[in-house]
């Protein structure tokens, strides 16, 4: 009997032992990027014209959904997120960005004036360009959206560029565009023709970390006339976007020019 005894206890003891911690719940819940887009706003609006009368400004606010998405107006040429990177958006069935004229830092008294709709559906884990381009009233040329391909150079000395061409009214007789690079001297995108953006190409960034800045050159394709320059800061295994954007014709803030943003 002291043996049965002795057999139960240990059994006891075993089954004791194996049994599981109580959970804990944790102070913080972790973001699953499964259920997250991630996109990015550019504003290379070129409309020769303000949209309304007295309008100084060509900046836009950017809403998701009924909700303030854009922190502060988006003036030509920016990007948002200003910064290397992408905003996240929570998955839908569709999100309904909503673009308006930015006439101050929100939250504003004042609503600001609607310019248009843009529904999309969006792809969980995936990166989205938006270029606000052209005219609001143009229903085609609002906004041109593109999935960005963000693979990472296998070359720490290699960086990723591509060419927004967003200039919707070129020249008849140029009505493409080359990109020059300071660092070779050469063509690096080649007659590349308007509302057209490029894929990601790998190139060589400079040697010295400390010089690393690369300015490229806007050219009417075939042509020494140059539409503009923008310097680039380029950081190893970096992706870039540079962009030909305004109007031919405009002057100010909407004449034809360059600009340039981080992808990540």
């Amino acid at each position: 009997m002291k043996k049965i005894i002795i057999f139960i206890s240990i059994l006891t003891t075993i089954i004791s032992s194996c049994e599981k911690e109580p959970a804990y719940t944790a102070a913080f819940t972790a973001i699953d990027s499964g259920n997250y887009a991630f996109v990015k706003f550019i504003n290379t609006y070129s409309l020769a014209t303000p949209v309304f009368s007295g309008q100084t400004s060509a900046a836009f606010q950017i809403s998701l959904n009924g909700a303030q998405f854009s922190a502060t107006p988006l003036g030509i040429g920016a990007a948002y997120p200003a910064s290397a990177g992408y905003a996240a958006v929570p998955q839908s069935v569709e999100n309904d960005f909503s673009v308006r004229l930015g006439l101050g830092t929100p939250p504003s008294t004042v609503r600001d004036s609607l310019l248009y709709n843009y529904k999309t559906v969006l792809q969980p884990r995936k990166h989205y360009s938006f270029f606000l381009f052209d005219s609001i009233h143009k229903p085609d040329s609002r906004i041109i959206a593109v999935q960005d391909d963000l693979r990472i150079p296998q070359v720490d000395t290699m960086i990723r560029i591509r060419f927004a061409n967003l200039i919707p009214n070129p020249p008849a007789a140029t009505p493409a565009i080359d990109v020059y690079s300071s660092l070779t001297n050469t063509i690096v995108f080649l007659g590349v023709p308007a509302k057209t953006i490029t894929q990601f190409i790998e190139i060589p960034r400079p040697g010295s970390v400390s010089t690393n800045t690369v300015t490229y050159t806007l050219r009417w394709a075939g042509t020494t006339t140059t539409i503009g320059t923008v310097a680039v800061s380029q950081l190893n295994k970096g992706s870039y976007t540079i962009i030909a954007r305004g109007y031919v014709g405009a002057t100010g803030a909407r004449a034809p020019g360059a600009s340039a943003y981080r992808n990540r």
